[in-house]
């Protein structure tokens, strides 16, 4: 017995002696040809080995390796696949006796790795990755050896990984689009499996296409379980320092924390306790997917973003905000939200959103990504729209713009391919607003909106102590926009809501209106040509601004008799206790013939037309003297009581001019009096009702007249043609009489 323990001890010795003397008597570069062959034989690549081949066997087998290179695939670009600058791999030996693989630090310096996609979608290296049924042969096979007893390791250790001065470059001719990873570095502790592992990584990112350039590093603690297929990234910090022209932020460092858990066997992920930092800006939350290994894995969470300032924000990454006239806004943004969704969907089941004083809140999802379909329902307590628009100096800019430039604008495209891509339903609610200088109120509005027909209804609001409805459709379907508004006002203060809207109260009172309207174009002018449809309008206890009717008419009686009016502090308007009336619409033409004005003093009936495209007044007024309140000068006009004063008021929106038709007031008070004293002269020769009749044809024939004899009696005949002149009969004595007493009157 104690011969053969000697005889084995033999053996051993004699084993181990030739390991350590095998690299004396055997030199691996002998072999490097046929290790190339070997290579080619099954992968069609050709190995090129141009280093020495370092060996040695004990206490390590260790196999160091110069410079190599592996040639590429057929009909790819880059000479080579990938090269190595030096190489170098150790493993001990005696743990091999006991079924353990010990290894040492793998070392590989100067790795450069061509990754190329072609434009038919194939890449060089799936000729590496076999065929698919091979693959499932060898799993097999492997399976099958497992069963039969074949040896396997007990234990796997690795000292660590070691990639020094790596390069990697990604090429895709289908986009377009190339990466390269450059200065690549990689240090890990210890590799052992159920075990933290502490990994290090660093390079450089950089793209023409898009245009970026990153310097990138990565620290965390790598746990690996492959017998169940999990794996864990803990205490993960990524940083990175990004630059670029197509960078949706030109220049930013980003910083992200967070720890990652992947089972493959459950096909889950998560991360927990996540935070991004982007200068100034903190995403926290935690992610939760599943199914991701499908080609559609589904995701739930939460998401919160830290109180930011935008504009300080912007400032540090160099982006221009848009100008507006409240540079305090911005200022304070947040968001939290809950959410689940996959790469198809996104909704957010729980939206909050403070932007400066105003709160969002409510849920909002987006489905199909490729055509997306936006569903809403959400609530924002107060907003002034106003201090994120621009100054209101360059809306006056804009508002007084040459001709040739408003032109320019009207015919300016209307947006219909955005129309047609607008998929959205939902809701919107606004407990308070203001926009263009308008307040509101309790705002209700819904949208539904598909391959272009859009229709907002119901709308709602309340509106200067009065409230609004209304409803909108756009048809965009079509070459032009159709445009649909069926809208009525109740109650509303006319005169707060015009000072707010437009800065000046043309009108006041208390008003109540609707209108039915249709338009159709592609730019703004032609829907203004096209405006067609009807309506009606009231108010009640309020006043015309801009003109006073009754001073006016004043001015023209002082003018006729020589006199200049002293300086009046009477205001600029003229009062009514009700304005209404009813418009169509045709063609961008609005025609009213049946407006009424009723005040104390005054009767008003109106009649005329304004073109809207060409922003002109065409209309005229029946002014009628029918009271002496104080109010308006009431007094001073109680000789006019019972006349009708032709008003026209001609010029633009922004300039209307009014003028009294004097003409159309002479023939007036001519036939009054022409009928009065001819209807009196026939009462006392025929009677009463019989002579009021006649007298009232009589003086209706003599009105045409009226005027022309007016203007007669201004110029004085000569004296031959005065006693050449027949004698003047009774009838034409009483007009004459009447023309005298209205030259005096005025």
């Amino acid at each position: 017995m104690r011969t053969l323990v000697k005889l084995l001890l033999f053996i051993v010795i004699i084993a181990f002696s030739g390991l350590i003397s095998l690299p004396f008597f055997i030199d691996p570069n002998d072999y490097k040809q046929e290790i190339s062959d070997q290579v080619e034989k099954a992968t069609g690549r050709k190995l090129t080995l141009e280093g020495d081949i370092g060996l040695s066997v004990f206490p390590w087998i260790a196999l160091e390796l110069g410079p190599l290179s592996l040639s590429n695939a057929k009909g790819f670009k880059a000479e080579y696949f990938a090269e190595v600058d030096a190489a170098e791999i150790r493993i001990k030996l005696m743990p091999l006796l006991s079924k353990q693989l010990e290894m040492d630090t793998v070392i590989l310096d100067g790795l450069v790795l061509n990754l190329e996609k072609n434009k038919a979608g194939k890449t060089n290296w799936d000729d590496l990755a076999g065929d698919s049924t091979e693959t499932n042969t060898t799993k097999k096979s492997d399976t099958q050896a497992s069963d039969t007893g074949t040896p396997a390791l007990a234990a796997v250790s690795i000292a660590g990984v070691k990639l020094t001065n790596a390069n990697i470059l990604w090429s895709d001719a289908t986009t377009a689009q190339n990466y390269r990873l450059e200065n690549l570095n990689l240090t890990t502790d210890p590799l052992v499996a159920k075990t933290p592992t502490a990994v290090d990584i660093d390079f450089n990112l950089v793209s023409v296409k898009p245009d970026l350039n990153a310097h990138v590093t990565i620290q965390t603690k790598v746990i690996v379980d492959i017998e169940s297929q999990q794996y864990a990234l803990t205490e993960l910090n990524f940083t990175t320092h990004a630059q670029g022209k197509d960078l949706p932020l030109p220049e930013a460092n980003i910083v992200l924390t967070s720890d990652i858990s992947i089972d493959l066997n459950k096909q889950t992920a998560s991360l927990v306790d996540l935070v991004v930092e982007v200068q100034d800006l903190i995403l926290n939350g935690d992610i939760n997917a599943n199914k991701i290994l499908s080609q559609n894995p589904g995701f739930t969470g939460q998401l919160g973003v830290k109180p930011f300032n935008l504009r300080k924000l912007a400032n540090s990454l160099a982006i221009e905000l848009p100008t507006m006239s409240d540079d305090s806004t911005l200022e304070f943004i947040q968001l939290t939200t809950k959410f689940e969704g996959s790469t198809s969907h996104f909704n957010a089941k729980q939206l909050d959103l403070t932007l400066d004083q105003s709160q969002l809140s409510g849920q909002m999802a987006i489905t199909n990504f490729t055509q997306p379909a936006i569903t809403f329902n959400l609530a924002l307590d107060d907003i002034d729209v106003d201090r994120y628009m621009p100054p209101v100096a360059d809306e006056k800019q804009h508002s007084v713009a040459p001709p040739a430039t408003a032109a320019t604008a009207g015919a300016a495209q209307l947006p219909l391919e955005t129309l047609r891509q607008i998929n959205a339903k939902g809701t919107l609610d606004i407990g308070k607003l203001k926009i263009s200088g308008t307040h509101s109120e309790n705002i209700h509005l819904e949208i539904n909106a598909d391959k272009g027909l859009i229709k907002l209804h119901p709308m709602s609001a309340d509106l200067y102590q009065g409230q609004y409805q209304g409803n909108v459709g756009l048809d965009a379907r079509g070459k032009t926009l159709k445009l649909s508004i069926n809208e009525n006002l109740k109650g509303v203060q006319a005169g707060p809501l015009l000072k707010d809207m437009t800065g000046d109260d043309k009108i006041s009172g208390i008003a109540n209106a609707e209108a039915k309207l249709i338009a159709d174009g592609a730019t703004v002018e032609q829907m203004k040509q096209t405006l067609t449809g009807n309506g009606q309008f009231s108010f009640t206890n309020g006043a015309l601004k801009g003109i006073n009717i009754a001073e006016s008419i004043r001015k023209a009686k002082a003018a006729l008799k020589g006199e200049t009016l002293p300086a009046s502090d009477a205001p600029l308007q003229t009062d009514f206790s009700s304005l209404k009336g009813s418009f169509t619409a045709t063609n961008g033409i609005i025609n009213n013939q049946d407006l009424t004005v009723m005040s104390p003093l005054l009767r008003i009936n109106g009649a005329g037309k304004v073109n809207l495209p060409k922003e002109d007044i065409d209309y005229g007024l029946k002014v009628s003297i029918v009271g002496t309140s104080k109010g308006q000068e009431g007094k001073e006009l109680t000789e006019l009581k019972g006349l009708t004063i032709p008003v026209n008021i001609t010029g633009s929106f922004d300039n209307p001019k009014p003028t009294v038709d004097l003409a159309s007031l002479f023939k007036q008070k001519a036939t009054d009096e022409v009928k009065s004293k001819v209807t009196d002269k026939l009462k006392d020769k025929l009677g009463g009702d019989l002579g009021g009749l006649l007298g009232g044809v009589l003086g209706t024939e003599n009105v045409e007249k009226a005027p022309e004899e007016t203007a007669d009696t201004t110029t004085e005949k000569p004296a031959e043609q005065q006693e050449s002149a027949p004698a003047v009969s009774p009838e034409d004595q009483l007009k004459d009489a009447v023309k005298n007493k209205l030259k005096g009157f005025f």
